[in-house]
């Protein structure tokens, strides 16, 4: 099993800029505390400027919401029991690989000025994409979402450019003028599998 730690003591090593691996982060992991403001020009660039990296954690709670993060924001092989991105900025690379995320996924109105790359994602519960923005380019690789998603149905009226390949939706999920080959997605039924954390770990339950 990781080791347990606390958010507080995550936020210390993400306060100057090291990166967390294998262990379980206990409690809400909010990131209020590295947020700082910075004057340009006149303006106040409030935001995160370190690089919030994390390999092979298990979360809680992940609140990346209403935040803006200026350096690479990396999850890898993450579990991440309840999540929000609503109203998020990324002026850098979002990161997201081989995670399972447990619960449904708040990403409304989250924006991007660099790329936003997720790759071999399970989204258990329902992924909400209304609103988002995401001006430097996404690209879904081997992404499942039993729990749906509205990722594509206003793809059609979106500027950003999206790359799908080998990724699985529900039926339901797929507007009817695409074409799922097309997009490099395939159907998978509804039903919501049952992950636990042990299997990361390579443990048995």
């Amino acid at each position: 099993m990781p080791e347990i730690v606390s958010s507080d003591k995550v936020l210390e090593l993400l306060s100057v800029g090291r990166p967390v691996r294998d262990v379980w982060i206990t409690g809400p992991l909010d990131l209020d505390p590295l947020v700082v403001s910075r004057w340009l020009c006149g303006e106040d660039m409030r935001g995160i400027y370190q690089p919030i990296v994390m390999h092979r954690c298990f979360l809680d709670v992940l609140d990346l919401s209403r935040r803006t993060f200026y350096e690479r924001v990396e999850l890898v092989e993450c579990y991440i029991a309840a999540s929000s991105l609503r109203q998020a900025y990324f002026y850098d690379t979002l990161l997201i690989e081989d995670c399972i995320f447990r619960d449904d996924v708040d990403a409304t109105n989250v924006q991007s000025e660099g790329p936003v790359i997720v790759r071999h994602t399970t989204f258990t519960g329902y992924a909400d994409f209304s609103g988002a923005n995401l001006r430097g380019g996404a690209t879904f690789l081997g992404v499942s979402f039993p729990g749906g998603t509205n990722l594509l149905s206003g793809l059609s009226s979106k500027a950003s450019p999206l790359t799908i390949s080998g990724c699985r939706f529900r039926p339901a999920d797929i507007p009817p003028e695409l074409d799922p080959e097309r997009l490099g997605a395939s159907v998978l039924l509804p039903a919501r599998p049952t992950f636990s954390p042990h299997l990361l770990c390579g443990q048995e339950a």
